[in-house]
């Protein structure tokens, strides 16, 4: 890190010769936030969250002052997410060999992996359009012969779409395989009536790469203010404190013993429209029943969906049973973390809430990069607050309105220039 400071501090002391060529005017940006930086140089830092709302979606107008008032160029680091900092995945489609066993009433779906990676889950692939809810044994082998168990009584189930449904069916197919390295996966499907068809699998696997920084995600203070219940479906509108976040997850506290529900994100607006949808077709679930099937998933995988709006509405498909309890709602962003380069300690200000800002061409944007591997610092903020001498920006210039106005200037001093020729025409003549 010593090694790597000074030729940072030189590539940030290049960018600041960078700074955009006219005046940046404070009181045309709505908003403004005040934070300390306890010492100059290269730095890294996590954008508070009610400066990204205030902003706009593509952050085109946050700007940074320094203690004097100056613009500083910075430059917002792109962020592997936090399990992509060491390891990356990968699906793999796969045959599957079907064994079935009438009188233990079970079906054997074997597995050939072809590889040598760690496998995070087993996807079955089953086409059944009828419902089901089935326990499933996972197990784990490196010849095909002796095998390891990994779970019992994981459930697999699909509960088809009931009268109103606007989402589909709710399916669950995956079988965690605890990331553990196998030349083959068995799983043994227990069944009372009839067996499903399984068509196929897939497979997905992890690899280590080399660590990168990346920032864990940040806990959002997330807050349901109504439920509205619909024929078939429950509302939960969700106040996460600001818009233009990116969320990592979403958890659910439900207190139901026993649910399938699929579930939809939208934001903003209660009608799931295709132009404000932000997740679909994902499912939580607690099943236990007795001692054959026991498995839960409550918390919503999202990847780092962009929400540009401070509430987002959860759409939980209820089909024929009642509303499920949620008592509460847990949520987690991603960072946005900026690079700059303080010339002084002191009081910063971010600036934000100016729609018509473009977004500045500095020469830190291109060397980004290289300022991943800085120590995020750590900085004390203040309330964002409304500009006191706020003043709108004036409107763009309409096309060709400069041309207008040059003709105008040219015509006038044409005119002007005739004046004065025909004043001086008739003038009376010096006699010499």
């Amino acid at each position: 890190m010593k090694k790597l400071l000074p030729s940072i501090a030189l590539s940030f002391s290049i960018c600041a010769a960078g700074v955009t060529g006219f005046a940046l005017d404070p009181a045309e940006w709505q908003f403004r936030q005040t934070f300390d930086i306890d010492r100059a140089g290269p730095v890294r830092i996590a954008a508070p969250a009610d400066t990204l709302g205030a902003a706009q979606p593509d952050l085109r107008d946050l700007r940074i002052l320094s203690p004097d008032g100056a613009e500083l160029p910075c430059a917002f680091l792109k962020l592997p997410a936090a399990r992509a900092a060491y390891e990356t995945t990968k699906t793999l489609h796969r045959t599957a060999a079907l064994e079935l066993n009438a009188a233990k009433k079970e079906l054997a779906v074997t597995i050939k992996t072809g590889t040598d990676e760690r496998l995070e889950s087993a996807e079955l692939l089953i086409p059944d359009t009828t419902d089901y809810l089935l326990p499933a044994r996972v197990e784990i082998s490196g010849d095909g012969r002796t095998w390891e168990t990994l779970a019992r009584g994981q459930a697999l189930f699909r509960r088809g779409r009931g009268q109103g449904s606007r989402y589909g069916a709710v399916v669950q197919n995956t079988l965690s395989l605890n990331r553990r390295a196998a030349a083959w996966v068995r799983v043994t499907i227990a069944f009372e009536t009839a067996p499903v068809a399984v068509t196929g699998a897939q497979l997905r696997t992890v690899t280590e790469t080399a660590a990168r920084s990346a920032a864990p995600d940040e806990a959002v203070e997330a807050r349901i203010v109504s439920t509205e219940q619909r024929a078939g479906e429950t509302l939960l509108t969700v106040d996460l404190g600001a818009a233009n976040l990116t969320l990592s997850a979403l958890e659910f506290t439900i207190n139901d013993p026993l649910f399938m529900r699929g579930v939809t994100l939208s934001a903003g607006e209660k009608n799931a429209g295709e132009k404000n949808v932000l997740s679909r077709g994902d499912t939580i679930y607690r099943v236990n029943v007795g001692n054959q099937i026991a498995a839960h998933k409550i918390t919503l995988d999202l990847d780092g969906i962009f929400v540009p709006a401070r509430q987002i509405v959860v759409h939980i498909e209820n089909g024929d049973s009642p509303p499920l309890d949620v008592r509460s709602l847990n949520a987690k962003r991603r960072p946005v973390h900026i690079a700059f380069n303080p010339t002084v300690a002191g009081r910063h200000v971010f600036l934000s809430g100016n729609p018509r800002a473009v977004a500045p061409r500095y020469d830190i944007v291109a060397l980004s990069d290289q300022f991943a591997n800085l120590p995020v610092t750590e900085i004390s903020t203040g309330a964002i607050a409304a500009t006191p001498d706020y003043r709108p920006p004036a409107p763009p210039s309409e096309p060709g309105q400069f041309t207008k106005r040059a003709l105008f200037w040219v015509a006038l001093a044409l005119v002007v220039a005739v004046l004065l020729f025909v004043i001086g025409r008739l003038l009376p003549k010096t006699e010499k």
